[in-house]
């Protein structure tokens, strides 16, 4: 009789046990998670509070403080492909030139099928105020493969144009710009270029009426509407912005995209003749880097 007794508390005080356990840890389980689930959250709110604002400095011109908040941000996510573009472009314009490629060629690695990341490392290499990385062949594979992403895209393929022109491709480039010029018709450095290369060939009326083309696109460019708006041909003011290192558009925004009137006969010869000698110029300084 007292073995049963014994028997019965024994199974007694293991139910209980297995009931005391299965509510302890059980519990805890639960808690777990809820607190899992809390960090996560603040995590991710703490990584927009980070993104965003370092946006909003960027946007500012406050480059300093967006560089601290994107690597905050980079630090709790650092495969987000916006922080990591944006902020290769402001190492770029830093000449923090190492760490824009180290953020890009991540940024390609985690989307091989970023356009804006190769647009950017073929940029890097096709800079003029950037010598000890101006690399042609470099520039041209990174733009080869954001052309091949999407045909459509105007920016990769006017530089391979460029650079085909600045390694004096003649064929080449005139087929880039002849097709470039079907895909945007209000592009005052297509036309530009076009005009020059039929100069180079000996075709003074293409190269006349190209011109002639080219000076209407600059009128436009530089016209102010009566409410004080720019007209939608070209946004001088951001070309101007971003033409230090545009081997191309520093010369044409500087001696074509004025409101002047024009005699394009008389000053054709002059202003390809102008645009050769500096082409010319920056060949020799370049390849002999």
């Amino acid at each position: 009789m007292k073995y049963k007794k014994s028997i019965i508390v024994a199974i007694i005080f293991i139910v209980a046990f297995i009931g005391i356990t299965i509510v302890k840890y059980g519990g805890n389980s639960i808690n777990t998670s809820t607190a899992v689930d809390t960090i996560k959250s603040d995590s991710i709110q703490q990584f927009w509070f980070y993104y965003n604002t370092a946006s909003d400095f960027r946007l500012q011109g406050a480059a300093d403080s967006a560089f601290r908040y994107y690597q905050e941000a980079l630090n709790i996510n650092p495969k987000h492909e916006d922080a990591l573009y944006y902020i290769g472009n402001m190492f770029m314009n830093s000449d923090k030139n190492e760490l824009a490629l180290s953020s890009w060629n991540k940024l390609t690695e985690i989307n091989p099928q970023s356009e804006r990341a190769f647009i950017q490392l073929g940029n890097l290499y096709f800079s003029i105020n950037k010598p000890a990385y101006f690399h042609p062949e470099k520039s041209k594979s990174y733009f080869e493969k954001a052309a091949n992403l999407n045909k459509e895209t105007l920016s990769p393929n006017l530089k391979l144009g460029e650079i085909a022109l600045f390694q004096n491709h003649t064929n080449e480039a005139f087929d880039i710009f002849n097709k470039l010029s079907i895909m945007d018709q209000k592009n005052a450095e297509i036309y530009f270029i076009i005009g020059y290369l039929n100069w180079q060939s000996g075709n003074e009326m293409n190269a006349i009426k190209n011109l002639d083309r080219t000076f209407e696109i600059g009128i436009a460019a530089s016209a102010i509407t009566e409410q004080g708006e720019k007209t939608n041909a070209i946004k001088t003011e951001s070309i101007i912005k971003k033409k230090d290192s545009n081997l191309f558009m520093n010369w044409l925004v500087e001696n074509l995209l004025v409101i002047k009137k024009h005699d394009t006969k008389t000053e054709m010869p002059k202003v390809y003749q102008n645009f050769d000698q500096y082409l010319n110029s920056y060949r020799k300084q370049l390849n002999n880097k």
